[in-house]
């Protein structure tokens, strides 16, 4: 085991601890989408892993890369391109899942090629297109020239097309970089990656690619780079007959630009792409335009598809709603039909996955079918959730995976069907690609959010800091450089519901941007508060008696609340004995099963209960974790209740709670500082508190609907 160095200050902020020598990132290699097959080569007693993601379609080979990376680089193209294709990757030996053998005679070019080439054997690929990344740009050359039959289109990314060793000063720096892998493997990680990713906001795919990197040794590293030494494949590469794409950054610091263009100039009838201002590793920091390189020069298109005229097209809409949670799609139905009373003939797609997609069709909502190929951003915020904590920050930043994956998703939709406008409701993935590739834009675009600003929670944890900072920054530099993006940017509130604080240091004050770059509607209630003015008449139609105390608990469509919810039940035989009359609701979700909590009298446990503000508003208190949509229903039909945001989690603990104060009604309550007793004193007195609350907007629902539909009528500029 190497002995490895203090880890460089600038690897620490962006990448933060690192976990023992060796591990792999977890899951690993992709967290949306398991493999179709999956195995070891073995040659030479050295074990090599390799997978195939997708059953169908033809054939798209990765040709393993050099060893201070692995499949998990591909996180950002392959859960996409695995639904058009059968994908094939495997881990050269020295990191992932393959072996590290422990010698030199083990790591050599003639090696890394017939491993690539059992993999295809294995799997029974006659032909397939290659993608050669970087130094594997050499094997997937050779495939093609010793192998032509196999190989149907062939893709050279920021590729080496040959690494000789003939000049002495080459020799020299060659041999300085290998003492350093051996010597200080962090040091050379942060110089290799940084190095790598040139583009400004790269701390991500920086971070996952130092961690791909720490899962290997940077002995192993080093021989196995030792192997890529000393070939030229140049004088193949003027024999091959295949088409052939070479991608290649001309701000690539690892490898030279004059490599890709020596490739396009000697590849027979070679295609170039030059990608201005990009760096080394595209498909990892820029993974919707190299899905969209792959599928164009491959020519995989839908079987059947239908053109209709331009005025015989239905006015149509497209609606994303965000699915953590049901809170978004409730007031985004709310909006929809204010939308359908100002347009009557316009249809809505929505564009969503459980539980919000399963609510929405139970209101008798057209859910898109191609929904079906989304990743659900629910299970990943589950997966990183603890004990009633959750870094929502940290959230966020991991979900560039399933950010990728869906904004794909979303723009095949878009490349189908024509609709008049996209509405995105938090649609955080649509946004920021739209941005990072705006010539996809291709109708209005009209974005929601009750929430600017991604803040941090941890007291001296300066990475956090600097990693919001260096987000919001992003965020702000690209609406300042794309405006048009966003047709109508749309915030569900008020102007003093914004944090009157800076979204870092040297960056601009939160609500003074806001205002600049929003408009605001108030927020969007989904029923008229009115409508539940009646609590007796409301118990009737739910089945609740007049004469019993009604407490209800809910968190949401998600298993995040979990904790709390089992932490209640803990509580509700104490607050029986206190109040015989009492009778509680659980609502789990459909993610908790109800086995989770005790079987008590006066305790019902429910994994749904639909359109449930109704019962809220007819509740004695509620309990309920923290988020807005649920929060704001209880203020508008001034009901009691006590709320207990998840820890660490910046929207919830600041901007909902600055929300909340402003219409007294900030009733939040840590859960962490209290115990079973205390939660039932708390809950009791509660239950009999004054309320004293500012009226919520009644129109806000109709107010973003008509901002809406002015820019689908886009006659803001003319006279009258």
């Amino acid at each position: 085991m190497d002995q490895h160095p203090a880890i460089p200050p600038r690897l620490l902020r962006t990448a933060g601890p690192l976990p023992e020598p060796g591990t792999l990132p977890q899951p690993y290699p992709y967290e949306t989408v398991l493999p179709h097959k999956e195995g070891f080569v073995e040659r030479g007693g050295v074990k090599s892993w390799y997978a195939q993601y997708g059953d169908a379609g033809p054939w798209l080979a990765f040709a393993p890369i050099f060893q201070i990376a692995n499949s998990h680089m591909l996180r950002g193209v392959l859960p996409y391109l695995s639904q058009h294709y059968r994908v094939v990757v495997m881990d050269l030996r020295g990191n992932g899942r393959s072996d590290r053998p422990a010698t030199q005679d083990q790591y050599s070019f003639d090696h890394y090629y017939a491993d690539f080439v059992a993999v295809l054997d294995r799997l029974e690929v006659e032909r397939t297109a290659v993608v050669g990344i970087s130094a594997t740009a050499m094997t997937a050359i050779r495939l093609a020239h010793e192998q032509p039959h196999r190989v149907s289109q062939l893709f050279l990314v920021g590729g080496w097309i040959e690494r000789r060793m003939d000049a002495p000063a080459v020799v020299e720096a060659v041999q300085q970089n290998l003492a350093s892998m051996r010597a200080d493997w962090p040091a050379y990680l942060d110089e290799f990656f940084t190095i790598c990713f040139t583009e400004p906001h790269s701390t991500k795919p920086y971070e996952d690619a130092v961690r791909d990197g720490w899962s290997a040794q940077g002995a192993h590293v080093a021989m196995g780079l030792a192997g890529w030494f000393g070939q030229d494949l140049r004088p193949q590469a003027q024999a091959l007959r295949c088409p052939t794409l070479v991608i290649h950054g001309d701000n690539d610091q690892r490898v030279s630009y004059k490599q890709g263009e020596t490739a396009a100039r000697l590849i027979p009838g070679a295609r170039m792409v030059t990608v201005g201002a990009g760096g080394h590793l595209m498909p990892a920091r820029d993974p919707v335009a190299f899905c969209r390189l792959v599928r164009e020069f491959t020519g995989v298109q839908p079987p059947r598809s239908t053109w209709v005229r331009a005025m015989a097209r239905k006015r149509k809409a497209l609606f994303i709603s965000s699915a953590i949670g049901l809170g978004h799609v409730q007031r985004d139905l709310a909006i929809a039909r204010a939308m359908r009373a100002q347009q009557p003939d316009l249809e809505i797609d929505w564009f969503t996955v459980p539980p919000a997609s399963t609510y929405l069709e139970r209101e008798g909502e057209r859910v898109h079918p191609i929904t079906h190929r989304l990743a659900n951003e629910s299970r990943h915020f589950e997966s990183l959730a603890g004990e009633h904590d959750l870094q929502a920050f940290f959230a966020l930043r991991t979900m560039d995976e399933v950010m990728a994956r869906n904004f794909m998703v979303f723009a095949d939709l878009l490349e189908q069907e024509h609709y008049d406008i996209v509405v995105g409701d938090e649609s955080w993935e649509v946004d920021y690609h739209y941005h990072e590739n705006p010539e996809l834009k291709r109708q209005p675009f009209v974005f929601l959010t009750d929430f600017v600003g991604c803040l941090p929670m941890e007291e001296g944890n300066e990475r956090e800091a600097w990693l919001c900072a260096d987000r919001n920054a992003d965020d702000i530099e690209h609406v300042a450089r794309y405006p048009w993006i966003r047709d109508r940017a749309i915030f569900v509130g008020n102007e003093d519901d914004t944090p009157e604080v800076p979204f870092g240091p040297g960056l601009p004050v939160i609500r003074d941007w806001t205002r600049r770059n929003y408009t605001f509607t108030g927020y969007a209630l989904p029923f008229d508060p009115k409508s539940l003015a009646d609590t007796d008449a409301l118990r009737a139609r739910h089945g609740y008696r007049r004469d019993e105390k009604l407490m209800i608990a809910a968190v949401g469509g998600t298993a995040v609340g979990a904790p709390l919810l089992r932490r209640i039940a803990e509580t509700f035989p104490m607050m029986k004995r206190q109040v015989p009359e009492l009778r509680m609701l659980l609502v789990a979700g459909p993610r908790v099963p109800r086995e989770a909590f005790p079987v008590l009298d006066g305790l019902d446990v429910l994994p749904y209960v639909h359109n449930l503000f109704e019962h809220l508003a007819c509740a004695d208190l509620a309990l309920v974790q923290g988020g807005l949509s649920t929060c704001m229903e209880l203020v508008a039909t001034r009901r009691r209740f006590l709320s207990f945001p998840l820890e660490r989690h910046f929207e919830q603990c600041i901007h909902v709670r600055n929300r909340l104060h402003n219409y007294c009604a900030d009733c939040a309550v840590r859960f962490r500082e209290l115990t079973v007793e205390q939660l039932a004193d708390r809950a009791l007195q509660a239950m009999h508190a004054p309320v004293d609350y500012r009226p919520v907007e009644t129109d806000g629902a109709v107010r973003a609907a008509r901002e809406i539909v002015a820019v689908m009528e886009n006659r803001h500029w003319a006279a009258g």
